[in-house]
């Protein structure tokens, strides 16, 4: 039989303890009752991103996808690479929620690794639909170039779509010219053009947006006026 992980026989410890507290004291049992569970979820979980870190190597699955949420939910420039190591976990399902979770945060850092895996013969379709949903939410122009590939390269309809979409999402007029290629065909798939449509009017909008922002003449003089000099 396994025996116990210091970690498990330390949990068994205190809830023993907790248990014995409130047999004893059940009226401050239900006040410390929060505290306890904070503590447990120290000890049980970690409590920094260090901790989570260390958990992502665990031989534990349970414990890697708690260090993964853990990592997630605290979100942040430090958790990135922890949630970069857990995407080639063995299993998917930490794969999975690394990815999603790298694509809520939006940190740029992730866009080399990310735009690699799509064109790995072992990353699974499942995980590059992943990738591209969060490569368009992260919106890091140096993406361009592996989507424009990825979708030209992909046999797989329903990715051809998604890297699609996210090209839309990233709003890069780099991608024009492939996206309005893909919109203005005729002979090929009907949602894959409708989806092209989607994504050549997101990036226009935002071309748009970025022209709508530049300063004008008067403003970059006032801008770039050296500063007057101090008053004697």
């Amino acid at each position: 039989m396994k025996q116990p992980t210091m970690l498990q026989r330390s949990i068994i410890a205190l809830l023993a303890v907790l248990g014995a507290f409130a047999l004893s004291h059940p009226a401050a049992a239900q006040v410390d009752t929060h505290a306890a569970v904070k503590r447990y979820n120290r000890i049980a979980k970690g409590s920094n991103v260090d901790e989570w870190h260390k958990r992502i190597f665990d031989d534990d699955v349970k414990t890697r996808l708690e260090a993964v949420e853990s990592l997630g939910d605290a979100g942040g420039e430090e958790a990135v690479k922890p949630l970069l190591d857990a995407t080639s976990d063995p299993d998917p399902r930490v794969r999975a929620k690394a990815i999603d979770y790298l694509g809520m945060i939006g940190n740029r850092e992730a866009t080399p690794l990310l735009s690699q895996y799509l064109f790995l013969n072992d990353v699974d379709t499942p995980s590059k639909h992943r990738i591209l949903v969060a490569l368009g939410r992260i919106r890091d122009p140096r993406s361009v170039s592996a989507l424009t590939l990825f979708t030209q390269k992909t046999e797989d309809v329903k990715l051809r779509c998604a890297a699609l979409h996210a090209l839309g999402e990233v709003g890069h007029p780099a991608a024009t010219p492939l996206v309005e290629q893909y919109a203005k065909a005729t002979d090929g798939d009907q949602q894959v053009a409708r989806i092209a449509s989607d994504a050549l009017g997101k990036i226009e909008r935002r071309a748009a947006e970025v022209h709508n922002q530049q300063p004008t003449i008067i403003e970059l003089e006032k801008i770039l006026r050296p500063p007057a000099p101090p008053r004697k």
